[in-house]
C-alpha cells in the first residue's frame, strides 16, 4: 500500500505538469496519510504550509473537483498538531475548478483545509444526513482590516484512504485546458486508450491525466497465458454527438505468425448474453462533451505462444467517423490457472457477464425425470392430467387429488358468439426435465391458442392467447381453479396474509397482489398471474405495473368463493378486442408441497450468524457469514477479504460445521472492483436515481444512482451500496459465476439469501451450478414480510430449490394468528421449514413458545440455545412431528386457543403447547395414549427446566398446566 501511495504522488505530479501552472499555482501532488484523520472532517483535505505568522493569508489553487456544489460545503481549516481552528475564512472564488480564499490569523506550521466534512452515522441501514452547512461569515472587523494577504501554497491534496482518492481519473481538466487541447486536436471525436489499471470514471469531464500528451494511437498490454485480459477505450465526443459507436478489431498477429483471433475479443458495451442464454446487441450513443468507456476483453488461450502480437482497433460510428488504435499485446511466458479471477483488480471476471453457467432443464436432486402416459404428466410427487383444452383436469399432490373440477379459462362474450370447440392437446416437447404442449380451438369469431409447459420441479407455465376474427366485445376473460375440501382450508394472497380461507373474499390489483395459494399441509396449489417480462411482486425497491391483460385498466381482480368446493378466480373484466388483434394471458401454477419436509435437517442443522462459544456448545452447525463482518464486509461482493474468509471456512469445517455466505443481487457495494465498468453500461445493471446518500457516492458517482444499504466501518471507508436495476440483466450471469467461484475457491456450503429481485430461472441456474460444484449445498431464504402480504407468495416458485426459510423480518410473532404462523412463517405447507428471526424490528422479538409448535427456533440467540439442549436430550431428530393441523395429532388441549404439537418416538413423546389466549389459562392435555403407545397408568409427565422458558415441574396425566398468555410449555411424556 505504501508503494502505491508513492506512485500516486509521482503520477499526479507528472499529470499536472502538463496543465501549466495557472494563477500562480504550483503542481500539487496527491497522497494518503499514514494515519486516518477523524471522519467528521470528511474524506478530503488540502495541506497548507505557513512560514510566518500573519493576520491573514491568501490561497488560490486548482482543486479540480468533479463532485457537485463545492461552494455549498463547510470549510474547516485546522492547525496540525494543536487542533486550533482558524477563526475567519473569506471566500473569494469557489467552484468545481478553483478555490480562492483569504483566512487567518495564522502562525507558522502546517494547516489542514477540510472542504467536504459531514456528520458520521455510526449505524447500519441508510445514510440520511447531508454535508455540513457552510461556515459562518468572518468577523466583520477582521474582514474590514485585511487589505492585503501574502500568498501561501497548497503542498498536497490528501484523501482519508486510498479508496476515497480522486487520483487520477477524477482529477478534472479545467474548461480552459480542455478548450486549448481541442484546438490542437480537432477530430470530431477522440479515443483515449486505457489499461485496466485506471478505470474510466467520469462521463461528463476529461481527467487531467489524458491531457498530458496527444491522444495515444498505441495501447501497450501485457498478459499471461490463459488470462482473460480486460482493457478500455475511452471515447470522447469532442465536436458532436456520436451514434451507434462500435469497435472493429483485426486479428492479433505475432512476428512468428501466431494468431489470437479477433473473435476472442468482446466489447461488453455493445452486446452480450442475457440471463436466459440469448445473445443481444446494444446501441452505444455518446452525447457531445461526454465520455464513453468501452470495456474490452481478450480471451487468451492457455497454449498461446509467448510474444508480441499486434492488432488494429477501429472505433467507428453510424455516420462513418472513425479513429484507429494500434494494440500491442505481449503474451508473457507464464500461465495463470484461474484466468485472473482470484485477483479482482485484473477485471478478468467481466467475462462472467456473458456466462451461461447453469442453464439446463435437467432434474437436480431431489427431483427425478418426468414421465408422460397418455395425457398425464408426472414429476417428483405430483402429476397433472390434461384435458383437450390443455388445462389440468386433475392435479395430484403426494397422493391427494386436489381439484373439484378442471382448471379452465372462461371467455364470456357480451354479444352472441359461439363457444369454441374443446380443441385437441398435442405434445410439442418431451424431455426428462420439461414437457410442453399446445391446444388450438377456433370459431369464425375468435381463435384460442393455449400453450403450456411443466418442469421437473412441478412448475407449470401457461400462455393463453385469444385472437378476434371480428371485433369482439367481451364481458370477462377469467381463470377458475376449483379446489375440493379440505385442500383449501388455508389461503394466502389476493390481499390476504396466511389465513383460514374466508367464505368470500374480493380483491383488486395492487402492486404486491398478483398471486395466491390455497391448500393445506397435505396439498395445495399456488398461482401467479404474469405477462411478458413481468415477474413481480418483487421487493419494494422494484414493483412493476401489473400485466396489462389481467389488470385491464383496473377492471381485473380476484375473488374466492366457498360453496360445495372452493373456487379461486382471477378475472380481467370487460373489454373490446378489435378484429385481427390478440390478448394474451399468462399464469403459473405450482402444486404444493414441492418436496417432502426434511425434518432431520430441521432439528439437526441448526443455524446461527457468526457464533459465540455458547452457540457452538448448544449445537449450532451451520454458520451464516453475513455482510458487515470481517470475513465478508461488503454487501453482495464477497471477493475482497478472501484470505480471511477461506481461513474462517477451513476452521469451521475442521469442527464439522458448514458455512453459508450472505450474497445476493438486489444492491451492490461501492467497493465492487467492476463498479466503473458496470457504470459504463448505461444503467443496464446499476439503477438510475436521485443520487445522494453517503458522501463517497456523492463525491465519486455524483449523480445517476440510487443509494441503498449503508454499513459503518470505523477503520476503513464505509460500505455504501447502490440499487441495481431490478430487471433482467447480465449481473445475474456474473452473480451465478461468482457463486460457483465461491464454492470452488472458498469452499462455502451454500447461500443466505436476503430478499432478492431475480426470478425462478435464476435460482434454478444457481441450484444447477451448486450441485455441479459441490452437491448438497444449502440455500437459505430470508424475507421481510412487509414486501408483500404473505412472503411465501413472493417466493413460492423458488421453493423447489430452497432448503430453509426465515420469513421473520416484519413478523409480529406475539400477535400473529395460528393460521398466519402455519402458512406464512413455518414453510410447512410448501415442504420446507424455517427459523424465527430473534430480533424482529418493531415486533418485540421471536416467540419461542409458539415457534416450537411449528418446529421453529431462532438462530442461536437466547432461549433457543436452551431449547436446543432439550431437543438434543430428547433426540427430536428421530421423532415424528405431528402438528395440531394434522387430523391424527395424538395430543390436544381442552382450550380452543391453546394448541399442541407432538414429537413422537417409541415410548416417549415431547409435546409443545402454546397459547393464543388473552389471559392465563389452566390447560388440560387430551392424550390419545394408544397412538402414543404409552400406558396412562405408567405415564410420567415432566416439564424440563429451560432457562428463560419454563421451570421444572412433574405432572400427573390428569393435572392442569398453567399457561401464561402468549407463552407455552414443553412437556415430556414417557
Amino acid at each position: 500500500m505504501r508503494m502505491q501511495r508513492g506512485l500516486m504522488v509521482l503520477g499526479v505530479a507528472g499529470c499536472l505538469l502538463w496543465a501549466m501552472p495557472t494563477m500562480g499555482q504550483s503542481v500539487i501532488p496527491y497522497s494518503v496519510p499514514a494515519q486516518l484523520w477523524p471522519e467528521e472532517f470528511g474524506n478530503h483535505r488540502a495541506v497548507i504550509h505557513i512560514d510566518k505568522a500573519a493576520d491573514a493569508v491568501h490561497i488560490d489553487f486548482l482543486w479540480r473537483r468533479h463532485d457537485a456544489d463545492p461552494d455549498k460545503r463547510k470549510m474547516w481549516i485546522i492547525k496540525d498538531g494543536t487542533g486550533e481552528e482558524v477563526k475567519n475564512i473569506r471566500r473569494i472564488k469557489v467552484n468545481r475548478e478553483q478555490c480562492e480564499l483569504v483566512f487567518g490569523p495564522v502562525t507558522p506550521g502546517n494547516y489542514h483545509f477540510y472542504y467536504l466534512s459531514y456528520p458520521p452515522v455510526i449505524a447500519n441501514g441508510g445514510y440520511h444526513k447531508d454535508y455540513n452547512s457552510p461556515e459562518t461569515a468572518p468577523d466583520t472587523a477582521w474582514d474590514a482590516g485585511i487589505k492585503k494577504a501574502p500568498k501561501v501554497q497548497v503542498s498536497e491534496l490528501q484523501s482519508r484512504t486510498d479508496f476515497d482518492s480522486f487520483f487520477p481519473m477524477e482529477v478534472t481538466a479545467t474548461q480552459k485546458e480542455t478548450e486549448a487541447y481541442l484546438k490542437k486536436h480537432a477530430d470530431k471525436f477522440l479515443v483515449f486508450p486505457e489499461t485496466r489499471t485506471y478505470p474510466i470514471r467520469m462521463q461528463d469531464a476529461l481527467p487531467c491525466k489524458w491531457l498530458a500528451a496527444a491522444p495515444a494511437k498505441t495501447l501497450e498490454l501485457s498478459a499471461l497465458q490463459n488470462e482473460y485480459y480486460a482493457f478500455q477505450l475511452g471515447v470522447y465526443a469532442s465536436k458532436q454527438a456520436l451514434k451507434d459507436v462500435r469497435v472493429r478489431l483485426s486479428d492479433f498477429v505475432s512476428a512468428t505468425g501466431a494468431v489470437i483471433p479477433a473473435s476472442t475479443v468482446t466489447c461488453f458495451n455493445t452486446g452480450g448474453i442475457d440471463p436466459y442464454g440469448k445473445p443481444f446487441t446494444k446501441e452505444v450513443n455518446v452525447a457531445q462533451g461526454h465520455v464513453q468507456a468501452l470495456w474490452m476483453g481478450i480471451d487468451i488461450a492457455p497454449d498461446a505462444r509467448p510474444g508480441l502480437y499486434l492488432s488494429k482497433a477501429e472505433v467507428v460510428t453510424a455516420d462513418g467517423l472513425s479513429q484507429q488504435i494500434t494494440v500491442r499485446l505481449r503474451v508473457e511466458d507464464g500461465f495463470i490457472a484461474d484466468r485472473g479471477d482470484g485477483e479482482p483488480w485484473r477485471h478478468s471476471r467481466l467475462r462472467w457477464l456473458n456466462s451461461t453457467a447453469g442453464i439446463s432443464n435437467n432434474p437436480v436432486a431431489p427431483y427425478t425425470s418426468m414421465s408422460v402416459q397418455g395425457q398425464e404428466i408426472s414429476c417428483f410427487g405430483r402429476s397433472i392430467r390434461l384435458n383437450q383444452a390443455g388445462f389440468p383436469e386433475t392435479v395430484n399432490c403426494w397422493g391427494h387429488s386436489l381439484l373439484a373440477a378442471p382448471v379452465r379459462m372462461v371467455v364470456e362474450s357480451s354479444s352472441p358468439a359461439p363457444q369454441p370447440p374443446e380443441g385437441r392437446v398435442e405434445f410439442t416437447r418431451k424431455e426428462s426435465g420439461i414437457v410442453a404442449w399446445q391446444s388450438l380451438s377456433e370459431t369464425p369469431d375468435y381463435k384460442i391458442v393455449c400453450t403450456g409447459e411443466m418442469e421437473f420441479d412441478g412448475y407449470i407455465h401457461y400462455r393463453y392467447r385469444i385472437t378476434a376474427g371480428r371485433e369482439l366485445a367481451v364481458s370477462d376473460i377469467r381463470l377458475e381453479i376449483p379446489i375440493q375440501h379440505p385442500f383449501a382450508d388455508y389461503m394466502m394472497g389476493m390481499g390476504l396474509r396466511g389465513v383460514y380461507t374466508p367464505e368470500k373474499h374480493d380483491s383488486k390489483w395492487q402492486k404486491t397482489e398478483d398471486s395466491f395459494w390455497a391448500g393445506n399441509p397435505q396439498a395445495g396449489i399456488y398461482c401467479e398471474l404474469t405477462g411478458g417480462s413481468y415477474h413481480g411482486p418483487l421487493p419494494v425497491l422494484y414493483q412493476p405495473d401489473p400485466p396489462k391483460s389481467w389488470n385491464n385498466e383496473g377492471n381485473g381482480g380476484f375473488r374466492i368463493r366457498k360453496n360445495a368446493y372452493t373456487t379461486a378466480t382471477a378475472y380481467s373484466g370487460p373489454r373490446v378486442i378489435p378484429a385481427g388483434e390478440s390478448v394474451e394471458f399468462e399464469f403459473d401454477l405450482l402444486p404444493t408441497p414441492v418436496k417432502p419436509i426434511n425434518y432431520r435437517s430441521q432439528f439437526t442443522d441448526r443455524y446461527c450468524g457468526i457464533p459465540r462459544d455458547e452457540d457452538l456448545q448448544a449445537g449450532c452447525k451451520i454458520i451464516n457469514v453475513h455482510h458487515g463482518t470481517e470475513y465478508n464486509p461488503y454487501i453482495n461482493y464477497p471477493f475482497i477479504h478472501n484470505r480471511q474468509l477461506k481461513e474462517y471456512v477451513d476452521t469451521l469445517h475442521q469442527q464439522d460445521r458448514k458455512v453459508k455466505i450472505y450474497y445476493t443481487i438486489r444492491e451492490l457495494t461501492n467497493y465492487a472492483t467492476e463498479l466503473w465498468a458496470l457504470r459504463s453500461l448505461d444503467h443496464e445493471i446499476l439503477g438510475d436515481g436521485r443520487g445522494g446518500g453517503f458522501p463517497w457516492l456523492r463525491e465519486h458517482l455524483v449523480s445517476g444512482y440510487l443509494p441503498q444499504w449503508y454499513h459503518y466501518f470505523a477503520h476503513i471507508a464505509s460500505d455504501a451500496a447502490i440499487v441495481n436495476t431490478g430487471k433482467e440483466n447480465r449481473w445475474y450471469n456474473y452473480y451465478i459465476e461468482g457463486l460457483s467461484w465461491l464454492i470452488k475457491n472458498m469452499d462455502i456450503d451454500g447461500l443466505y439469501l436476503d430478499d432478492v429481485s431475480f426470478d425462478r430461472d435464476i435460482i434454478k441456474r444457481m441450484r444447477n451450478v451448486m450441485e455441479e460444484a459441490k452437491p448438497g449445498c444449502i440455500i437459505d431464504l430470508h424475507s421481510n414480510t412487509g414486501f408483500s402480504k404473505g412472503a411465501p407468495i413472493q417466493y413460492a416458485k423458488f421453493f423447489p430449490y430452497v432448503d430453509k426459510l426465515m420469513f421473520g423480518e416484519g413478523c409480529h410473532y406475539n400477535t400473529m394468528s395460528p393460521d398466519n404462523w402455519l402458512v406464512e412463517a413455518s414453510g410447512i405447507p410448501f415442504g420446507l421449514m424455517g427459523d424465527m428471526l430473534h430480533n424482529v424490528v418493531f415486533s418485540g422479538g421471536a416467540n419461542p413458545w409458539r415457534g416450537v409448535v411449528y418446529g421453529l427456533s431462532d438462530r442461536g440467540r437466547g432461549r433457543s440455545n436452551h431449547i436446543w439442549k432439550v431437543w438434543n436430550g430428547f433426540g427430536i431428530a428421530d421423532s415424528r412431528m405431528i402438528g395440531y393441523w394434522e387430523q391424527d395429532c395424538p395430543v390436544k388441549t381442552d382450550k380452543a386457543h391453546v394448541l399442541a404439537t407432538a414429537y413422537v418416538k417409541e415410548g416417549k413423546t415431547l409435546v409443545s403447547i402454546a397459547s393464543w389466549e388473552e389471559q392465563a389459562e389452566d390447560v388440560k392435555l387430551l392424550i390419545d395414549w394408544k397412538a402414543l403407545g404409552i400406558s396412562p397408568e405408567n405415564a410420567k409427565l415432566t416439564l424440563p427446566a429451560i432457562q428463560d422458558f419454563q421451570d421444572a415441574q412433574a405432572l400427573h396425566p390428569d393435572e392442569t398446566i398453567r399457561v401464561e398468555p402468549k407463552q407455552g410449555k414443553l412437556i415430556y411424556i414417557q
